[in-house]
């Protein structure tokens, strides 16, 4: 009988350290998953004068040419293995082992702690994790959030005007070195959500160290020369304005859950874009990552207390998997579980020799790419 365990999501720990995020490494994706580790080509910058706004933005246009890229068979979008070959590139560097407990990306980690805020129904928990060489890695086997509707339907208008908003306040490269016809046709630009630039962080709660890859959505002013950017970088997001209470009650779980995924790897400032019924982008809003708690504890009481929740709920939850899951640092073991959410628990169950999903996961490469593994088992470090 193969190890099972659960952990009620209400509990919490009384710890509330954190540790500074670093940046380690980044690497960019393509529209075709290629994967470009230390090559910043996808990193975009955010450029948005306010005069634009006066132009009336329509944020569904081009809808019908957008390229959703994560829909393709041949791409697995949770795929951990370009975060895994920038940890390889990381300790090749440095020629030594990633200091971590924990490796995954920043999502995992968001709907984790959200599983003890949100409706399974909206918030679906079903996660693999791999033990091997003395840490653990988590990967999402729920496909990311894509619309299903037709492009006339407010589902997917929705779904396209958060992208449409990323294309229309981004440019490719910093301001001089962008032509001003380019800039004039941001408008007309063919929006695609495969192009990506993931930022690779060292970070930690309580006793817990975490390596987590993140998207990042732009740089918010420069680029410096050294590896870690956290500080420049942005996090954009596009919603319907809010006009009534039942929208702005909506819009501060909307903000908190945008917290939870800034300050999870140390990015700094939030880009909201606000549209109207007919998904005309009416204004732009920029706040701090550190100044949401704040917001939510004046406006909302039910809110007040929910980010340090949030930390204490973090801690609990990351100090449960290190004490339960055996971690042998022979790099030749590797053992499998799932963990998925049932009951208001978080519940994780082995997954042995027989299982239908073994292979795949303990010897081939759904979550473990061999080129890592055999890094790891051929490495001095």
């Amino acid at each position: 009988m193969g190890l099972t365990s659960n952990i009620f999501v209400q509990k919490r720990n009384n710890t509330t350290s954190l540790k500074q995020p670093k940046e380690l490494g980044f690497y960019s994706k393509t529209q075709d998953s290629t994967i470009l580790v230390g090559d910043a080509s996808k990193l975009s910058y955010f450029y948005f004068p306010d005069a634009l706004l006066d132009k009336e933005l329509d944020l569904t246009a081009g809808i019908k040419k957008f390229k959703e890229c994560s829909k393709s068979h041949a791409v697995d979008p949770c795929s951990l293995h370009g975060l895994l070959s920038t940890i390889q590139a990381y300790e090749i560097r440095k020629n030594k082992r990633v200091s971590a407990d924990i490796i995954t990306f920043r999502g995992v980690i968001r709907k984790l702690i959200s599983s003890a805020f949100d409706s399974p129904k909206f918030n679906p928990v079903d996660l693999r994790i791999i033990v091997f060489d003395g840490q653990i890695f988590i990967k999402e086997f729920n496909q990311p959030h894509t619309s299903s509707g037709t492009p006339q339907s407010v589902e997917f208008r929705s779904y396209y005007s958060g992208y449409k908003f990323e294309s229309l306040v981004t440019i490719p490269k910093p301001l001089p070195n962008v032509s001003r016809t380019s800039l004039e046709k941001r408008p007309k630009k063919i929006v695609n959500n495969g192009d990506q630039f993931i930022s690779v962080v060292r970070t930690g709660v309580g006793r817990s160290k975490l390596v987590l890859g993140a998207e990042i959505d732009c740089i918010f002013d420069f680029k410096e020369d050294s590896i870690d950017n956290l500080k420049h970088y942005a996090e954009l997001k596009c919603t319907k304005g809010v006009t009534t209470f039942a929208e702005a009650q909506r819009f501060e779980r909307k903000i908190f859950r945008t917290w939870l995924q800034c300050f999870l790897v140390g990015v700094n400032r939030i880009i909201y874009g606000f549209r109207d019924d007919n998904f005309i982008l009416r204004s732009v809003e920029e706040y701090t990552t550190n100044e949401i708690p704040l917001i939510l504890k004046e406006n909302n009481p039910q809110l007040s207390n929910v980010c340090l929740d949030a930390i204490k709920w973090y801690g609990a939850f990351t100090e449960w998997l290190l004490a339960t899951l055996p971690r042998d640092n022979d790099p030749g073991l590797i053992t499998a579980y799932r963990l998925v959410f049932e009951n208001n628990h978080l519940k994780l169950t082995e997954i042995e020799n027989g299982h239908p999903e073994y292979e795949g996961l303990v010897k081939g490469e759904d979550v473990l790419s061999d080129e890592f593994k055999k890094w790891r088992m051929s490495a001095s470090i």
